[in-house]
């Protein structure tokens, strides 16, 4: 069966690419206005037949919207009300009101006598589908009218149908009124091949209405580019550049590359990359083969032309960005060091038919695509990274030891490029641990990461750190200071993670005889050279306990024999 005995579109966005504006004022609503189109309003009958009578432009009906609607997200498809191929306005043809109504605008012109005319436009849709019977449904035509021979064109001309095996159809999340589903197409394109009617005059007619029972809505965008020139886009370079991609319209089931007389296939896909570039005013042409029933065969040429001026893009490899505020891929810094004067656009794929709605908030991780084009028409689009993720740290809990081994805490995790580390005694990492390479007690401290977008992520590190053995000092009750290699001196050994201060040790009168800060010293009976009567000392040691930091003071008496 064909797609036009299936269920027709409920809701249509379309954006035109005219071969040439000399002819065609405001066919993009570019002055903000209506004017040079005709406006219709009326209804669909319970016959399936299309009863609308000329009017001014009616409100909900017939809406403009411009850029400060770039913003709005159609509520079904979750796309721009506004094309987002850099229009400046797009109307949108009926709305979400029921009650088996039907919109059309009109555009008649002469088709210019030129080598090829085309119109390419873009169309996003929006289906709710009650499942009626087809002349029942809710649908969108785009028909071509030849005024001079007064009659409709067979092709191009479309019934566009909406149903789940489309190509490019999704099922929307949200539901009608009545329970019915809907189905969307995100933007598109399409083509309108003139070049039989070279000076004839011609009709656009966009026709979009209810279902015939009044219970369900049909509506559309238009949106039309008047810019002059092929269709085909990136062919024009600069001197110094390598490569050149001509990139061909979106939307379309096949595309074949040709030299400028046809006679020989170079490729196919929807670009081609030449390098090096070939010689200026070389002439290539593409064939384009719509899905069925969505348009006609069409054969597209497009000029190379070489710019002597230099051209460069410039686009970061990655940017970072934090959770709920993600990337700003328009801020200065993403292309900084590219040609002056580019206009930069944003995509989702590499051939820049996806557009990047909100460049300014990208809150999803993956690859995105800038392209920059300058005045002459110079175009490259690069690769950007985008990691949208609070810095990783990943830290593990250190194995235990015992003081007085030392815990660095930056050895806790891998460290990652473009990641700052500090570290915190609190959860809230506020105070900060100053020696963090040789942590000496236990506990939970605090590894804190901030990437080069200020993202923060804050772990938790799990120290633990054994008391060392108890410590002891021990001394000899008595030394025999005779020289004969046995017991000659007297000497205080600390065992521990304990901190020498000194010894001292007094006669029985409570003279000092002898004082030492170095735990190598010994004392050997002397006292100013002279050796010491025979009798008791006393001696005194001072020190700290290197764990607790408490002060450790021990005596007692020491016997002198000789």
């Amino acid at each position: 069966m064909k797609l036009f005995n299936k269920l027709f579109i409920l809701f249509l966005v379309i954006g035109f690419r005219a071969m040439s504006q000399t002819n065609t004022p405001n066919i993009g609503f570019e002055d903000g206005t209506f004017d040079h189109w005709q406006c219709y309003i009326g209804i669909i009958n319970p016959m399936g037949n299309i009863v609308v009578s000329p009017s001014p432009p009616t409100y909900n009906r017939q809406t403009l919207f411009g850029k400060e609607s770039a913003s709005i997200l159609d509520p079904f498809g979750n796309f721009p009300v506004l094309c987002p191929n850099g229009s400046n306005y797009s109307i949108r043809l009926g709305s979400t009101d029921t009650s088996a109504e039907a919109e059309r605008v009109t555009y008649t012109f002469t088709v210019p006598n030129a080598n090829a005319y085309s119109i390419i436009f873009n169309y996003a849709v929006v289906l709710e589908n009650p499942n009626h019977l087809p002349f029942q449904q809710p649908k969108f035509t785009a028909q071509v009218y030849d005024v001079t021979d007064s009659k409709y064109i067979d092709c191009p001309s479309f019934d566009f149908v909406a149903s789940s095996d489309l190509p490019g159809f999704k099922l929307s999340s949200v539901k009608g009124v009545r329970g019915a589903p809907i189905y969307t197409k995100d933007w598109s394109t399409a083509t309108i091949d003139l070049r039989g009617y070279l000076g004839k005059t011609i009709r656009l007619e966009f026709t979009a209405n209810d279902c015939t029972l009044g219970a369900h809505f049909g509506y559309a965008y238009l949106d039309l580019d008047q810019n002059v020139g092929s269709s085909i886009s990136g062919n024009t370079y600069c001197a110094g550049q390598k490569s050149i991609t001509l990139f061909a319209p979106n939307g379309f089931a096949a595309y074949y590359w040709y030299n400028a007389d046809l006679s020989k296939q170079i490729g196919f896909g929807q670009s081609i990359t030449l390098s090096p570039p070939p010689p200026d005013l070389t002439t290539y042409a593409i064939k384009i083969l719509p899905y069925p029933e969505l348009g006609c065969v069409d054969t597209i040429y497009t000029v190379v032309n070489k710019i002597e001026n230099g051209f460069k893009l410039n686009v970061l490899d990655t940017v970072y960005g934090c959770p709920g505020t993600g990337v700003d891929l328009t801020a200065a810094k993403i292309t900084a060091g590219s040609s002056p004067g580019m206009t930069l656009s944003y995509f989702t794929d590499a051939l820049g038919t996806s557009y990047l709605y909100n460049p300014d908030k990208v809150i999803a991780s993956g690859v995105y695509y800038i392209q920059g084009i300058n005045p002459e028409g110079c175009m490259n689009i690069l690769p950007v990274q985008v990691i949208v993720a609070l810095p990783d740290i990943n830290a593990a809990d250190p194995k235990a030891v015992v003081f007085p081994v030392t815990v660095d805490l930056s050895k806790t995790y891998t460290s990652q490029p473009g990641v700052t580390y500090s570290y915190y005694s609190n959860a809230g990492a506020t105070t900060p641990v100053e020696n963090y390479s040789a942590i000496q007690y236990g506990g939970i401290y605090y590894i804190k990461a901030v990437n080069s977008a200020g993202c923060v992520n804050i772990a938790p590190v799990n120290v633990v750190i054994q008391p060392p053995p108890p410590y002891s000092i021990t001394a000899p009750s008595a030394f025999t200071p005779n020289n004969d290699g046995i017991n000659d001196h007297f000497t205080i050994k600390v065992t521990g993670v304990v901190t020498f201060e000194s010894v001292r040790i007094y006669n029985r009168y409570g003279q000092l005889v002898f004082a030492t800060k170095s735990p190598n010293d010994y004392w050997d009976g002397n006292y100013n050279g002279r050796n010491l009567p025979v009798g008791t000392y006393y001696w005194v040691f001072d020190g700290t306990d290197d764990y607790y930091h408490t002060k450790i003071n021990r005596a007692a008496s020491i016997t002198l024999l000789r």
